[in-house]
């Protein structure tokens, strides 16, 4: 192959296939290629042969990798990068959509809102950069991409590793790194050290161009574009368009400034001008508190000192919380300080927890509220949408080669006043000490009106300095469900101390949403072992999830001490802590995974539903709460909701097989879509785990079509999962075939009856006939014989065939394994068993009163009747045979949360729902029994011939109470 492109093909055969050219640009050809490893398309740039020749490889290597770095939900990231067949190359992320060129082209003037909106999402994407260190250097219309309503910067950091890996060779060569339309003047005169305010200035440039329809300078050449530039005045919008309010005008020229002095300091603030176009500045000029330094040592100025702010006081009728603190990221304007950012707002927020009666708004909820600058407005707004009367804003200066200088304003935003102001001197690798200092500060501030006592300085539990800045820049990583950096950042941090308890429980928390392996476990218990000395929220979740990680160690069903210790402890965290997301999504986590909807976990569906909902309301970008939550909103709210909120995890920085598996779900749960020819090309495209998650999400969504069978088939098809084995891949089919009614499909290949939850299958598809006789009698006397954990499932069965004989030597068994061992949790399961055996026994003799009478005793004090669901179901359908409807009724509620279908159970989905029609018509409740007996109706419709009397039943009743049917 002689051309080019056929040479960089052959040289990445392996790794991408190149589909075709999306277009070229000054530095740029870009072709639509796709990742082989990731089976994901990207965008594949390819350097000008000039530009390739220009930097050489290594030294462009050495600076693209700071741009890789960037992971940020309006930045499109570099995934890779190298050199082939002699051209330098680097791949994004693909967006579907268009270039905001594309749109301008076609509009020439963007309605205002949207290009507001663009602006500062734009501007959120620089802020983030700067605080990095990374000026991006060529902010134009045709570097922002428009993707499902939002805007992605991209080739950030590119025309930065350009210009410092060329060096002054690119202007030997006349080539210009940055487009003259959008050039700030500092960088049109080839100034070396450029600032945040030069990217500012490109971008004021680019909402002129979206308000007015062309850029504000415009020429026949680049020669031409400077010279006006620095010679003629900045044009006004709104001669071109009056329409425009004075004050976005009024930030669009403080942003376009010649002179960066005069331009906005960071991007946070030109978004916030923007965000405050219709809002009246009051009358006089605007003022920042004056700040005090004196010899290394704070001054505090209390109480008297009013600050002027921007909006109006916060209305009485939302009342704000005293004793509730929140500290806002601290304005950096130096970029080797960028980890502080957010870093002294961790450490403070951790300090100041739990100090007499104050709390702290969590970090994250911060970060996503939080609109800067540090001034009186944005602490303002950031006490309306956290209820937090006290607010901690501030800057940080670099003052010298390793010295830095923090100011900082302790807000009361019921008073509208600052009960402080402070400026401390400290050093860069010091900034514990700073922070220990200003926590004083802050606490004399407040001690004056409310008992704070001793000072405490909690920290965060590491005596390390590198491993702090390794935790704190995981943490950032962590809040922008960046999962892989979080991990590697937080066990950096282990690595460098390892008793560091906030780290360990990092890394576990991380991997466990990540779904990267089972050593989440581990970390989680090694962060219980060292939870001393931290923050009173802090040493809550470590204990929280210390309790997840035993629970989920238990060989077998969970440990019951274990169940009630997680409970108490996020019981007792809700009630210190009712507006942090992640303490509410692990409210979610224990209700779907070991919720009982009675003592002493009484929580259900319902509950893990409405906890899912409210992490997600506190902080639409905390990243787990939407596992669970899409599956129970689709599930409660329907195919529309579950769309809705696809919608917005769409938004957030997702791997890649997390967005495809959505794009996927979204075109499923669209009727017009759903059987297209498209559908079934991007299934058999689909990557093994995208595919996977696709399936968990539709497994308890009833549709006509069975969309959970036809995944279930697919994913038996599919090699190469990351976190499933075959059995639990053959599990999976077989649970949605059962559930669906076709019982001789999924007992065709039980080799999943080994792996948990296969055992509570098989004794469903027992119980339902789908096994022969003698082949589950010879199933469950050799797990029987073998003193096998998962023997407790064959109870029911034999309860209902009358095998007596096999409960008595299992109970027998059971005694006596929990004499024997010495093991707390088997001692504690095989005595569950042996109660259990009770009233099985009674009820394969036939005495269902005194069968009743066992399963009541046992309610509230063993496990087993919750981990096995034909155990509930035998006691609802005892309470309706002996005329205990109400009871029963009650049950099916609790157990179920509402919903037709019970919860848990695979095959006796359908069963559930039928004795919920049963039990409410026999109470006169007939929307109830219409939805129960509707369910088995419509999800029985095509089961195997042994069901169909459960589906005339329910027909039956259906045309009894509504004469439809």
């Amino acid at each position: 192959m002689a051309d080019p492109l056929g040479r960089l093909q052959a040289v990445l055969v392996d790794r991408y296939t190149i589909d075709r050219e999306l277009g070229r640009g000054g530095m740029a050809t870009v072709y639509l290629a796709r990742d082989l490893k990731h089976d994901r398309r990207v965008a594949l740039k390819v350097l000008h042969p000039e530009l390739a020749f220009t930097l050489g490889p290594e030294r462009f290597q050495r600076e693209i990798k700071l741009a890789a770095r960037l992971q940020h939900p309006h930045i499109l990231t570099v995934l890779d990068s190298g050199e082939a067949a002699g051209q330098l190359w680097y791949t994004m992320p693909f967006a579907e959509g268009e270039s905001l060129r594309e749109r301008l082209t076609r509009e020439r003037q963007l309605p205002l809102d949207d290009a507001l909106q663009i602006t500062r999402e734009v501007a959120d994407a620089l802020g983030y950069a700067h605080s990095q260190g990374i000026i991006h250097r060529d902010i134009k219309p045709e570097n922002i991409l428009l993707s499902r309503g939002h805007a992605l910067v991209a080739d950030f950091g590119v025309a930065r590793a350009l210009r410092n890996a060329a060096g002054e060779r690119l202007t030997e060569t006349g080539i210009a790194v940055g487009t003259p339309a959008y050039m700030s003047p500092e960088q049109a005169t080839a100034e070396r050290d450029l600032d945040p305010r030069s990217d500012i200035y490109s971008l004021g440039c680019v909402l002129y161009e979206m308000l007015a329809g062309e850029p504000p300078y415009t020429g026949p050449s680049a020669q031409a574009v400077l010279a006006k530039r620095f010679n003629e005045p900045l044009p006004h919008i709104r001669t071109v368009r009056e329409s425009v309010p004075g004050a976005i005008e009024k930030a669009v020229s403080k942003a376009l400034a010649t002179s960066p002095a005069d331009r906005f300091a960071t991007a946070a603030q030109f978004a916030a001008a923007l965000a405050a176009r219709t809002v009246e500045a009051p009358s006089g000029a605007r003022r920042r508190a004056r700040r005090f330094l004196v010899a290394g040592t704070a001054t505090v100025v209390v109480a008297a000192l009013a600050l002027t702010i921007l909006r109006p006081r916060i209305p009485s009728r939302a009342p704000l919380d005293p004793n509730l603190v929140a500290v806002a990221p601290f304005d950096v304007f130096d970029p080797k300080l960028g980890l502080w950012h957010e870093g002294l707002m961790d450490v403070l927020s951790r300090n100041l927890d739990g100090e007499g009666p104050l709390r702290t708004v969590p970090p994250t909820v911060v970060v996503r509220r939080w609109r800067g600058p540090g001034d009186p407005a944005s602490a303002a707004d950031l006490a309306r949408s956290t209820g937090a009367r006290v607010v901690l804003f501030g800057g940080i200066i670099g003052a010298g080669p390793d010295s830095a200088r923090v100011t900082a304003t302790v807000f009361d935003a019921g008073a509208a006043r600052a009960l402080a102001e402070v400026e401390l001197p400290g050093t860069e690798d010091r900034m514990d000490r700073l922070s220990d200092s200003l926590t004083v500060v802050v606490l004399r501030a407040l001690g004056r009106t409310r008992p704070i006592g001793a000072v405490r300085l909690a920290s965060l539990g590491s005596t390390s300095r590198a491993a702090t800045k390794a935790f704190l820049t995981g943490e950032q990583f962590y809040r922008r469900g960046v999962w892989d950096s979080a991990i590697a950042y937080s066990r950096q941090a282990v690595a460098l101390d390892s008793t560091f308890a906030l780290a360990l429980r990092r890394v576990g928390t991380a991997q466990w949403w990540w779904g990267a392996d089972t050593s989440y476990i581990t970390y989680l218990l090694r962060a219980g072992a060292h939870n001393h000395g931290l923050a009173p929220r802090e040493s809550l979740l470590v204990a929280a999830d210390s309790a997840w990680g035993a629970l989920s160690r238990a060989n077998g069903p969970p440990y019951w001490p274990w169940r009630r210790r997680f409970f108490r402890v996020l019981e007792d965290a809700v009630r210190r802590y009712p507006d942090d997301p992640e303490i509410w999504y692990h409210r979610c986590e224990l209700a779907v995974h070991v919720g009982l909807s009675r003592p002493p976990v009484p929580l259900g569906p319902r509950d893990a539903l409405e906890a899912c909902e409210r992490a997600i309301e506190l902080d639409s970008a905390f990243a787990p709460a939407y596992v669970h939550g899409l599956e129970l909103v689709l599930a409660w709210r329907g195919p529309a909701a579950a769309r809705r909120l696809i919608a917005e995890e769409l938004t957030l920085n997702l791997t890649p097989e997390r967005a495809a598996a959505l794009h996927l779900v979204d075109k499923l749960l669209d009727p017009s879509a759903a059987q297209s020819s498209e559908i079934s090309q991007t299934l058999d495209t689909l990557s093994p785990d995208a595919l996977s998650t696709v399936q968990g999400i539709m497994t308890s969504w009833p549709d006509s079509a069975e969309t959970a069978v036809r995944l279930g088939r697919l994913l038996t098809l599919r090699r190469g999962y990351h976190f499933l084995d075959s059995g639990l891949v053959g599990w999976t089919l077989a649970a949605a075939l059962a559930s669906r009614g076709h019982l001789r499909q999924a007992s065709m290949n039980r080799r999943w009856t080994t792996v948990w939850p296969g055992p509570l299958l098989a004794a469903e598809l027992a119980y339902l006939g789908a096994i022969p006789r003698d082949s589950t009698a010879a199933l469950f006397d050799h797990w029987l014989r073998t003193n096998n954990r998962w023997v407790g499932v064959a109870l029911v069965w034999w309860a209902t065939t009358g095998d007596s004989n096999s409960i008595q030597e299992l109970r027998r068994r059971a005694d006596s394994l929990a004499r024997a061992s010495g093991d707390a949790e088997a001692r504690h399961y095989w005595r569950s068993i042996a109660s259990v055996s009770r009233p099985c026994l009674a009820l394969a003799r036939h005495d269902s009163a005194a069968a009743l009478e066992g399963f009541v005793v046992l309610a509230d004090s063993n496990q087993l009747e919750d981990t096995y669901t034909l155990l509930r179901l035998q006691r609802i359908e005892l309470l309706a045979r002996l005329d205990r409807t109400r009871e029963a009724a009650e049950l099916l509620d609790h157990h179920s949360g509402g919903l037709p279908m019970g919860q848990g159970g695979f095959g006796t989905r359908a069963l559930w729902a039928l004795e919920r029609g049963r039990v409410f018509e026999r109470l006169g409740q007939r929307d109830n029994a219409i939805a129960g007996y509707s369910f088995v109706a419509d999800y029985w419709r095509n089961a195997d011939p042994e069901l169909q009397p459960y589906v005339t039943e329910a027909r039956a009743a259906l045309k009894r109470l509504s004469g439809v049917r």
